[in-house]
């Protein structure tokens, strides 16, 4: 476990820089990750733990991955995530993320994992506990602030669609993308590489786009909702108005690329921690005929 601030640190704290910020308008918080706060009575472990598992069982089998004993990788997960070497409480993945990757990636066994946007390294940490003979690519445009770097991922400050991947199967690989780029756009990139397995961060639907940080459009739910003839989808953001307009030719190439796609449970009401939006997207094989993509549950 994480071991709790200095207590000097945290009277001044609440007592002198809490007070402050919060007159500037700004939260003052310790960085600790929300997996430190957890039940200890075996009742409500096993309470959490079942209803986590329960739910990610339901969710892999409406994403079409053939999930073996969930309920023992999220046991593993309990006992592996106090180690994560990454401090985060902004940004990032939490607990129920973190969980969902690990599961989902533990279900898929991919030989190669296409990571992009890495942020401090916590999902290449979750990726490498789940899978840890695969061949790991990460990347993302700044490295400079990571906190865990896998020594056997290889790491590029690129975007991935600019990358070599002449060495990997794309029959083998994952692509997990959570680098608030088009979704898409991640789509249709990916389809063009042959990569048909991948997993999204951050799906938003329209109607909750607004409460999501730095907004990438257009969402796989924007995507596998789409319809001719309807109005564009505005939002405001930070003080700052955002379009997706309804005739986005982006938008109808990458839903013919989709054969199905998957929002998992959010995950808080099994484990009260934040709330996870990890999607699952299957797309055509090379020369499949296009059709609707199935989609899952709202976002």
């Amino acid at each position: 476990m994480h071991p709790r601030p200095p207590i000097l640190m945290e009277r001044l704290r609440r007592r002198v820089l809490g007070p402050l910020f919060d007159r500037l308008g700004y939260d003052l918080v310790p960085a600790s990750p929300d997996w430190v706060h957890r039940p200890l009575s075996t009742r409500e472990v096993e309470r959490l733990l079942s209803g986590a598992a329960e739910r990610l069982a339901a969710d892999l089998a409406a994403a079409g991955i053939p999930a073996g004993a969930v309920r023992a990788d999220v046991d593993r997960f309990w006992a592996l995530i106090p180690e994560a070497p990454v401090r985060q409480r902004r940004g990032g993945s939490g607990f129920n993320g973190a969980l969902q990757l690990y599961v989902a990636m533990r279900a898929l066994a991919p030989r190669h994992v296409i990571e992009s946007g890495v942020f401090r390294g916590l999902t290449t940490w979750v990726i490498r506990q789940a899978c840890p003979d695969a061949a790991i690519l990460c990347f993302d445009p700044d490295l400079s602030g990571l906190q865990y770097r896998d020594a056997a991922a290889r790491y590029a400050s690129g975007d991935w669609s600019a990358a070599d991947l002449r060495d990997i199967d794309p029959a083998a690989t994952v692509a997990f993308f959570d680098d608030h780029v088009s979704q898409g756009r991640r789509v249709i990139e990916a389809r063009e590489r042959g990569i048909t397995r991948l997993l999204f961060d951050d799906d938003a639907a329209a109607h909750r786009i607004h409460a999501h940080g730095g907004p990438a459009h257009p969402t796989i739910a924007m995507v596998t909702d789409a319809a001719e003839g309807r109005e564009p989808i505005r939002w405001l953001r930070n003080g700052r108005a955002f379009e997706q307009p309804a005739d986005d030719p982006l938008v109808r190439e990458a839903a013919a690329c989709i054969a199905r796609a998957h929002a998992f449970d959010d995950l808080h009401r099994a484990t009260g921690y934040a709330p996870a939006r990890l999607t699952a997207v299957t797309l055509h094989e090379a020369g499949a005929p296009p059709a609707l993509p199935h989609a899952g549950k709202a976002r």
